[in-house]
């Protein structure tokens, strides 16, 4: 399959605002953050416009659904709610009673799981072993695969294999927990019902950063009943986090509520302060409505929009307790948002994307700062000369292989590459960018529509709900190659910090 090229445009670090519904006061601490203020009860009531990628921790990679699947699911590890970036680098146990004991070179991982950690079935069930291998086996189903296949497969022994296998089987649910049932992968085992070990390829210092992953949280067995990744999963979700599903209406929303087979003593990372959680989808399908509805005390939280630009300098400048830019104790920029994705597999103008003084020249047109500005300025975004942010492992001081002054971008530059490509006036260049409509992402696209066509490169711009963005889009081979899409505004975060090349670098 062919790659994708993708272009570093502005590296935009998130801004949040929210309010406490809570009463009284109190000082709470977990290995996750330390909150004064906080109490226990109330519900917290999340506004946004969309649905979750997947309702499935095999396949979930989109960000909005992690704050979903923290509060419904729990993994071996996992990276500590703290306030400052450096603090959130090293995970720390979750499911596990303990960080992992290390033999064989490096190779071999043996890991013990935490009593009292409960599956809310009726009765309530023991998270087990046998869960933990459940949960890696469902990653490399064939109906809802997971997105970073290379993390596993290339880690773990016979891993590959085991997926290979599962590649054909089929879509149905009875068909793939059969062979979940039936086929073992070598480099996992369930020791005994509370001991994990996985058996690696070769010393990896990442592994326990994957293993704090969504991805390789534990499956109950009733998982195996249902296609991986189908609304239907979610209906029937068993939780073994703080909170259990209550109702699950996809697009419009999800109420979660207490666990009643979760146990804080079994739980050393999430204090759980509130009773119920409640997200509303489709309430707030822009930023400003979003905001409205929090300042209005009709909602606590953001679901999948950021503030407004034209809300933020006002928040900025009076230091709106209730607003937070992070990462904190950082100055360098974690993330890529928005990264412009060029589809080489497009076959649309005579497959143009292919040829790489056409690539070059969007590289040229990009107007990075009015990018950076549509974000709020340089307090949230600046311009990134390169893919690998400063923050990231691979990052190279200096380095901007396609500089234009101020990073205003350089039209005449891009039009001379696209002379000599064969395109100008006379065989004008017509591109599709696809982009999501939630945040500021609608803002980002007409921006780079407007650099794009100074540069003389017209733009069809395709409007995409974001839970089907990557799935329908940028993760779809058929979309891609039948031409649905030639440029995408994407964007990415690392999976990790810290040691985290093959989170950042690999994929992209």
């Amino acid at each position: 399959m062919a790659p994708l090229a993708v272009c570093a445009l502005a590296g935009a670090i998130l801004a949040a605002c929210g309010s406490s519904g809570s009463t009284g006061a109190s000082t709470a601490t977990t290995n996750g953050a330390t909150t004064a203020g906080a109490v226990k009860g109330g519900t917290l009531t999340i506004v946004g416009s969309g649905d979750v990628d997947y309702f499935d921790t095999a396949a979930a990679y989109y960000d909005v659904t992690y704050i979903l699947m923290r509060a419904v699911s729990r993994q071996l590890y996992v990276v500590p709610t703290k306030a400052l970036t450096s603090d959130q680098v090293a995970p720390v146990p979750d499911l596990a009673t303990a960080m992992p004991t290390i033999t064989n070179g490096g190779k071999t991982y043996t890991i013990h799981i935490r009593q009292g950690a409960q599956w809310d079935t009726t009765p309530p069930r023991q998270v087990t072993a046998a869960d933990e291998v459940t949960g890696i086996k469902r990653l490399c189903n064939p109906s809802a695969p997971v997105g970073a296949p290379g993390y596993f497969e290339n880690t773990i022994v016979g891993m590959k294999a085991f997926c290979d296998g599962f590649a054909n089987i089929g879509a149905t649910a009875a068909a793939q927990k059969a062979y979940i049932q039936g086929h073992d992968i070598a480099g996992v085992k369930a020791v005994d019902p509370s001991t994990v070990q996985f058996n690696l390829m070769s010393p990896a210092a990442d592994f326990i950063n994957i293993l704090a992953m969504t991805f390789s949280s534990p499956a109950p067995v009733e998982a195996l009943d249902h296609v991986p990744g189908s609304a239907d999963l979610g209906q029937h979700w068993i939780s073994d986090g703080p909170y259990s599903v209550q109702s699950y209406t996809p697009n419009t929303s999800i109420t979660l509520v207490r666990n009643k087979a979760w146990k804080s003593s079994s739980d050393p990372v999430r204090p759980a302060y509130v009773n119920e959680i409640d997200i509303k989808e489709g309430v707030a399908n822009t930023p400003t409505a979003a905001v409205q509805q929090i300042q209005a005390g009709t909602a606590d939280m953001e679901w999948d929009q950021n503030v407004a630009t034209a809300q933020l300098a006002g928040m900025v400048s009076s230091h709106d307790p209730n607003l937070l830019i992070g990462p904190q104790g950082d100055n360098n920029y974690l993330n890529l948002n928005p990264i412009l994705v060029m589809n080489l597999q497009s076959p649309n103008a005579n497959g143009a994307l292919k040829n790489l003084k056409v690539r070059q020249a969007i590289e040229y047109a990009i107007n990075k700062t009015a990018d950076s500005q549509v974000y709020g300025g340089a307090e949230v975004s600046k311009p990134l000369d390169q893919l690998v942010p400063g923050a990231d492992a691979g990052s190279v001081s200096g380095y901007d292989p396609y500089p234009t002054p101020g990073d205003n971008g350089d039209p005449a530059k891009a039009k001379s590459l696209l002379s000599e490509a064969g395109y100008g006036p006379s065989n004008p260049l017509k591109l599709t960018l696809v982009y999501r409509t939630n945040t500021v992402h609608p803002q980002i696209a007409q921006t780079d529509q407007a650099a794009l066509q100074a540069a003389g490169i017209t733009i069809n711009l395709v409007p995409v709900p974001p839970s089907a963005f990557y799935t329908q889009y940028l993760q779809n081979p058929s979309a891609s190659q039948a031409g649905k899409w030639d440029l995408a505004e994407a964007g990415w975060n690392p999976d990790w910090l810290g040691n985290n090349g093959r989170s950042m670098i690999v994929p992209l």
